[in-house]
């Protein structure tokens, strides 16, 4: 388990831990207790309504493209192997937001996998993970509805590469796990409660009622990843570095996330 999953699961018990202590208003009232629940208004905008902490969900689409790697087995670039071509990478992301007056603050825990395979060029599959830990910055209160919201994320992340590669008959598997290092997010979110308004007006009010959600977003936006790693000898490999592997990638992504 890496050092930023386990910070995740630390995190994970620290908030179930602290929630344990809360009141159960489920036990019977005693003597003169008095329980006095306020009901939201519904109806009233998302910058009257929202309160002071909330929680964010996301699942996203990028392209990541390692194009100053050089695979230790065939002696070739990732473009060469690839022809070129980005591998596609699915993730999630969690997080918990703190709002205020200009915006909010959320720490974000992301997770993604992507996957490319090219036999022409004697790629068997290339997989590579990313796990990481992020600070956002969202302009979320400018309006009382948050119709457009520029953003910007950073943090740190962790990267896992296996490369499954053929050279002549053998088939050989090179995996590499980059250092923690840094990343870079910056994008804008597009409100879609507009499109759920427009097909029926209660939509919004009952998803808040049943769950709390909030805001639903169409996210585009820019990652830059920093990866080094140290390569691992690979036996039967034509060629091997005795630098660091460079692992960096950037591209465009979208994503749809939640808001509650």
């Amino acid at each position: 388990m890496s050092c930023l999953q386990r910070a995740f699961l630390f995190c994970l018990v620290t908030i179930f831990g602290a929630s344990s202590f809360a009141q159960d208003y489920s036990d019977p009232l005693r003597g003169d207790e008095i329980t006095v629940e306020s009901t939201q208004d519904l109806t009233t905008s998302y910058k009257e309504r929202r309160k002071n902490f909330g929680a964010i969900f996301s699942v996203n689409y990028e392209r990541y493209y390692p194009s100053e790697h050089v695979s230790v087995i065939q002696n070739k670039s990732y473009e060469e192997i690839s022809d070129g071509q980005s591998m596609p990478v699915i993730g999630a992301e969690l997080g918990v937001k703190y709002n205020f007056a200009l915006g909010s603050l959320a720490g974000i825990f992301g997770y993604g996998m992507g996957h490319y395979a090219n036999e022409a060029q004697n790629l068997d599959g290339a997989t590579v993970k990313i796990t990481k830990l992020d600070l956002n910055f969202a302009l979320d209160n400018l309006m009382s509805e948050p119709w457009i919201v520029p953003y910007v994320q950073g943090g740190i992340h962790q990267l896992e590469w296996e490369e499954n590669s053929f050279t002549g008959s053998d088939n050989v598997v090179e995996t590499l796990i980059a250092k923690p290092n840094l990343h870079y997010k910056l994008g804008v979110m597009f409100q879609l409660n507009w499109i759920e308004n427009w097909i029926d007006p209660s939509t919004t009010q009952e998803g808040l009622r049943s769950s709390g959600l909030e805001n639903t977003y169409l996210d585009v936006f820019y990652t830059g990843y920093s990866a080094y790693a140290e390569p691992d000898p690979v036996v039967g490999a034509l060629g091997s570095d005795d630098g660091e592997a460079n692992l960096s990638s950037s591209g465009l992504g979208l994503g749809l996330k939640l808001e509650f």
